[in-house]
């Protein structure tokens, strides 16, 4: 075969091999994902449900009940701010006690992942090092009866419904980063979501979910916009954004 035969037959494959790659999530049968939505709604996954509805889009009921999630969300939200550990914090949720927080403002930037060469950074975020600084010495830099307010939470692994990149495995974290469909599902509009950096001007902020690929991660402008492709893990000006569950009682 001549050498630009093979390698036309090379880049046919690469891209089909990218192409069931980016559709994968839309192979799996829709009484599937439906099932499982419905399921995370009843162990109250209500952002990993609304995930899931949402892209579902005009199959069964999947819009209205995305609706109802997302308004349930919004009739929760309290858009109260509060003071903890020397932070201010919106409160997103409210349940058994327990307070959703996520940082008003963004108290520094950091890659999602340090990697030292381009082979290491593909990740997730169980195995991102932003994970490990978060439950780490952002979580030690508390006080102990502060600490002691700080859930450890059951973090669900979030994948990239759009692109088709799969979640890493589900962590327990005390400090943890929203996932997209939280952050699509907490705030009503972009403006809401918008957060200032440590220089005081609008930032973009990391999210755990991959991008379009294992060495991107997902991101929000700072306009507030959804960023579903990302941006490169080892990418050094994007934001902090901690969020946590804290006891409220």
């Amino acid at each position: 075969m001549h050498n630009w035969k093979k390698a036309a037959v090379i880049a046919a494959a690469g891209l089909a091999a990218a192409g069931l790659a980016a559709l994968s999530v839309w192979l799996i049968p829709p009484a599937v994902n439906y099932a499982k939505a419905d399921s995370l709604e009843k162990q109250g996954d209500a952002a990993g449900a609304y995930g899931l509805f949402d892209r579902l889009g005009g199959y069964r009921d999947a819009f209205t009940r995305a609706d109802r999630l997302r308004d349930a969300a919004a009739d929760a939200r309290t858009a109260e701010t509060m003071e903890f550990g020397g932070y201010d914090w919106l409160v997103l949720a409210e349940s058994g006690g327990r307070a959703l927080l996520l940082m008003r403002d963004i108290p520094e930037k950091q890659p999602y992942n340090e990697a030292e060469d381009d082979a290491q950074t593909k990740t997730s975020w169980e195995a991102c090092t932003l994970r490990a600084w978060l439950n780490g010495a952002f979580y030690d830099s508390f006080g102990e009866a502060d600490r002691a307010r700080i859930a450890e939470t059951a973090v669900r692994g979030s994948g990239n419904g759009e692109y088709g990149v799969r979640a890493g495995r589900d962590t327990r974290d005390h400090v943890f980063l929203l996932s997209l469909e939280e952050a699509a599902l907490y705030f009503p509009d972009d403006a809401a979501r918008a957060a200032v950096g440590p220089d005081g001007r609008p930032s973009w902020w990391w999210l755990r979910s991959p991008g379009s690929d294992a060495g991107q991660a997902a991101v929000v402008t700072g306009e507030g916009a959804l960023g579903a492709a990302g941006n490169g893990v080892n990418y050094y000006d994007r934001g902090v954004r901690p969020a946590m569950w804290v006891s409220v009682q």
